[in-house]
């Protein structure tokens, strides 16, 4: 069994995989509780052989917490998890990225696990130079992912999330509210609160369409397949008008194949 850890800016999340099926997956808002996760996964066996435990791997914005976790696990279980890093790791895609070092490793891994559903799906039988991958992840930032084909992993796009949105028009102004995306009325506000709310989802879906126009017009893109995560992806879902798959698990599926593809 793989446990993947996702360590983003906002929270933790981790997922149990067997047999390349994603069985579980847990939220943990603090290190704390993380931590207390993984005692009670890994602690039953830090008795066996190494060959024998769970292994682990690590997909990490976050270095200081990184480095918590993994001592943590070589603490526990007596080996260091496999920490996913975008110098020296082999992918399923092709990297088309003009500064690689930068590249954050939850996009990559987004990327990654989009193109494993992707080419698990019906879809994956009609691939041509048509067909474009895009991963979209709604957490602390917005970031657009685009794949063509037959795998390429092309750049994208990186935006405030939802909450930063919100929270910049706040602190930054000496008169807007504190306002939040339950304030949507419709796309013309006709109240301050309103008004920002509608601000705040048309940058957002606007964006979105933005991308997929850009690549049916530039890109000559005639079959797109999207796959949506993050904390706030339901909460921009109802005001999306194309078709897409919403997979909480998607960065952990991305850390699974990264894993597998690198295992020693």
């Amino acid at each position: 069994m793989l446990i993947a850890i996702d360590i983003g800016n906002s929270r933790i999340k981790a997922g149990k995989f067997e047999n390349e099926k994603l069985t579980e997956i847990f939220y943990f808002g603090d290190m704390t509780d993380a931590l207390t996760f993984l005692k009670t996964a890994l602690e039953p066996m830090a008795h066996q052989p190494l060959a024998e435990t769970n292994d682990i791997a690590i997909s990490s914005v976050v270095p200081g917490k990184t480095k918590i976790i993994s001592d943590e696990v070589y603490k526990i279980a007596g080996k260091s998890p496999f920490i996913i890093q975008n110098r020296g790791i082999k992918t399923n895609l092709t990297i088309s990225y003009k500064t690689p070092a930068t590249l954050g490793i939850d996009r990559l891994c987004s990327a990654e696990g989009a193109f494993f559903l992707f080419k698990n799906s019906g879809k994956y039988k009609s691939y041509n130079t048509t067909t474009f991958i895009l991963s979209i992840d709604f957490g602390t930032a917005t970031t657009i992912n685009v794949i063509e084909y037959p795998g390429k992993f092309i750049g994208g796009l990186i935006a405030p999330g939802l909450e930063l949105m919100f929270e910049s028009l706040k602190k930054n102004t000496a008169q807007l509210p504190e306002v939040n995306i339950s304030d949507y009325k419709s796309i013309i506000g006709n109240d301050t609160n309103t008004s920002i709310a509608s601000g705040v989802v048309a940058s957002v879906v606007g964006m979105i369409e933005k991308t997929i126009n850009y690549l049916k017009k530039k890109k000559s893109a005639k079959d797109m397949f999207v796959c949506l995560t993050g904390g706030n992806a339901k909460k921009i879902i109802p005001h999306l008008n194309f078709d897409f798959i919403c997979e909480e698990g998607l960065v952990l599926y991305g850390i699974n194949a990264l894993y597998k593809l690198n295992k020693i």
